[in-house]
């Protein structure tokens, strides 16, 4: 009997030793794997457009950071701007050291608030040492083509990083005074894409500065319906032979078939201009419009990445161009159209038909300019008057490198430097095409980051935040009807007929 009582207390203590052990040994792998998780968290993004996971180019910077950076979100928490926010904020606050990230309600720390001058919600401050930059909901947030919501966070705030930490800044100017756009109307978009590069975005009405900012990395000359003052033409060629880049969009101006000192000016940096309007009918657009071609790509850093990613362009109502035979600039064909089209040069003509007066095809579209443009370096305008190397302007000539180093943009490591792209078209950078064509936007953004002097700068595109409608079929709607609606109840009908049938037979 005593035996079997001892057997009974061992039994017990076994039992209880091991059950002791288990708890602890759970307990053990509880705490560890918490210790993991906070060290090692690890999410998946499932949106389609990968709204919630940083772009190479954030990461690029943060991993570059040499300073501390607090980001303040003044969050309206509940709303779809705050909590989508919040969680872009929470991305640059994991991946990297420096970030500090600081969520404020304004309402419960109206200092905080006061400190930075914040009087809406959803705002981001973004502060290093005794420096910082506010950006508001309108440069955080907007309506994207399709309607949504367009996130344009991660490109605000990353320029805000690199502003404050002295690696961004560099300036896009756009020439005004003569019809052209602007990036604060009908190149808005064209405007947004930039600044996702990380380059400010400024006009410049030349007549009025008098001079073309030293700060000036590119010059944007887009879509003028009327022609440039001398002066003006002569303060861009000083601007270029100083190292300044020039982005030439040039398309047919109506009831004026030729702007006489801005082609003075492209024949300075090597470029003839046509005074026709291209027509395709081999490469037109949806096979519909010839006006309108899809042009063939050629070679160059510019167009190279389209190449690979299949992407086309469209560019409606495109003039030709032609490099100029005289200059000592090197040029490259960047786009131009098929051997079947022509350069209509009746601009006037109800129906396009070629005749011997038109110039035949292949056409070139778009090309960039690179080398070095000295004092003599210029060539006959169009109409054969002395091109843009006057005495005058010879004279600013000897100035070097001047802009490009004032500007900040980088110098090619002893190749050619980048100094013109001129593209025979403007309407291809209207909102409307660069928010349908991706190609379009790939095409004049890395053509501005080729001109800057890196065709590797931070790209960063906004992110729409869009539901996607399920289109069902016919078929579809009517399998759905009885599957759902007269399938499935059915068969749970028939599975209770038939346990209520086996428990009555049982």
């Amino acid at each position: 009997m005593a035996e079997r009582a001892d057997a009974h207390r061992r039994r017990v203590l076994w039992r209880g030793t091991n059950t002791a052990v288990l708890t602890v040994a759970v307990l053990a792998l509880l705490v560890l794997a918490n210790v993991f998780a906070a060290r090692y968290s690890w999410r998946y993004d499932a949106t389609a457009q990968k709204i919630y996971s940083l772009s190479p180019s954030t990461h690029q910077v943060l991993s570059e950071l040499d300073q501390d950076v607090t980001l303040y979100g003044f969050l309206q928490s509940g709303s779809a701007e705050g909590d989508t926010l919040r969680r872009i904020l929470e991305l640059y606050d994991r991946n990297s050291d420096r970030i500090r990230l600081e969520v404020v309600d304004p309402e419960r720390e109206p200092a905080t608030a006061r400190r930075y001058e914040v009087d809406t919600y959803n705002t981001v401050v973004v502060e290093s040492g005794d420096d910082y930059r506010k950006i508001d909901p309108l440069s955080l947030f907007g309506y994207g083509a399709g309607g949504g919501l367009e996130i344009r966070a991660e490109q605000a705030i990353t320029r805000a990083l690199l502003d404050l930490t002295g690696r961004g800044g560099k300036k896009v100017y756009f020439l005004t005074g003569h019809g052209e756009g602007t990036p604060g109307g009908e190149l808005a978009t064209l405007g947004r894409l930039l600044e996702g590069e990380a380059l400010a975005v400024e006009t410049l009405n030349l007549a009025q500065k008098g001079e073309v900012p030293a700060d000036a990395a590119v010059v944007a000359i887009a879509g003028p319906t009327r022609d440039l003052l001398e002066e003006e033409r002569q303060r861009l060629e000083e601007y270029v032979r100083r190292g300044g880049r020039l982005l030439v969009l040039y398309g047919p101006v109506p009831n004026q078939p030729r702007l006489e000192q801005l082609e003075r000016l492209l024949a300075t940096v090597g470029v003839d201009a046509a005074a026709d309007v291209v027509v395709d009918p081999e490469r037109a657009f949806l096979g519909q419009d010839p006006l309108s071609p899809m042009p063939l790509l050629g070679s160059h850093p510019i167009v190279d990445p389209l190449q690979r990613g299949d992407l086309v362009l469209v560019l409606p109502g495109s003039r030709s161009l032609a490099p100029r035979e005289d200059t000592q600039l090197t040029t490259t064909e960047l786009l131009h159209t098929s051997d079947a089209a022509w350069g209509e040069t009746d601009l006037r003509a109800q129906a396009v038909r070629q005749d011997s007066q038109d110039r035949p095809g292949p056409l070139a579209l778009a090309l960039a300019v690179e080398g070095e443009l000295g004092q003599g370096t210029a060539g006959t305008g169009g109409n054969g008057q002395e091109g843009g190397a006057g005495d005058q302007e010879a004279a600013s000539g000897t100035a070097g490198q001047g802009a490009a180093a004032e500007s900040g943009a980088a110098e090619p490591a002893g190749g050619p430097r980048p100094v013109a792209v001129v593209v025979g078209s403007a309407a291809f950078v209207a909102n409307d095409y660069l928010d349908r064509v991706p190609g379009n936007r790939d095409f004049v953004v890395n053509a501005v980051n080729w001109l800057v002097g890196s065709e590797e700068r931070l790209t960063i595109r906004p992110k729409e935040l869009a539901s996607t409608p399920i289109v069902l079929t016919p078929g579809a709607v009517v399998g759905i009807f009885y599957g759902l609606v007269l399938g499935f109840p059915a068969l749970v009908a028939l599975v209770g007929l038939g346990i209520w049938w086996r428990r009555r037979h049982a």
